[in-house]
């Protein structure tokens, strides 16, 4: 008796986790039934960016918008914040005058933000400065956010906490902000360095 009841629960058990995986794998496969996150908001920033405006990007990244017939990323003055050079005054001079002269920051995956807010200890000019940009506090108001999550019959499951590769290739989320109050270096400096 005691073996067929182990075998019933072997059986619910496959059965269970077979289940899951092919839920898992069902999910996953949908984002790539979707446009790729940085196709989509690079659509996006043709039809809602004005040419000609400075967009921050990040180092290690890869720019946006991309090119997409019959626009080029020409059309824009890009430039790339150099994100992981060591916390000091510099930086916080570099981030005010870099801040304050753009219109738009385009954060296109998590690959640095997801990193360097945890290590405040190393880098706690960079975290300060992800976590004024995220509280709409330097100036500048998230206008747009694209994410593309695993889907399967109408349930999403947020993958944010994943290992960073896991997202950052397949479907980075993209984060586009606006230079709204326009706040002079100064105001930007002094909110750095409020530590």
């Amino acid at each position: 008796m005691l073996k067929k009841e182990f075998l019933l629960l072997g059986r619910f058990l496959i059965a269970l986790f077979l289940l899951i995986t092919i839920f898992w794998a069902m999910s996953f496969f949908s984002i790539y039934t979707r446009e790729q996150t940085r196709i989509t908001a690079s659509k996006w920033i043709y039809s809602n960016i004005p040419f000609e405006s400075k967009i921050l990007g990040e180092h290690w990244d890869d720019g946006l918008p991309l090119s997409i017939s019959p626009f080029t990323e020409a059309k824009y003055k890009r430039e790339l914040l150099t994100i992981y050079e060591p916390d000091n005054q510099n930086k916080i001079n570099y981030y005010a005058v870099q801040l304050s002269t753009a219109d738009y920051i385009i954060i296109n995956s998590r690959r640095l933000y997801g990193t360097l807010m945890r290590l405040s200890d190393k880098y706690p000019v960079t975290s300060r400065y992800y976590a004024l940009l995220f509280d709409n506090k330097l100036g500048y108001e998230r206008m747009i956010e694209f994410t593309s999550y695993p889907v399967f019959f109408g349930i999403t499951i947020n993958d944010d906490a994943s290992e960073e590769t896991f997202q950052v290739f397949e479907h980075p989320k993209v984060i586009i902000f606006k230079n709204s109050k326009r706040f002079s270096d100064k105001i930007i400096a002094e909110k750095l360095q409020a530590l």
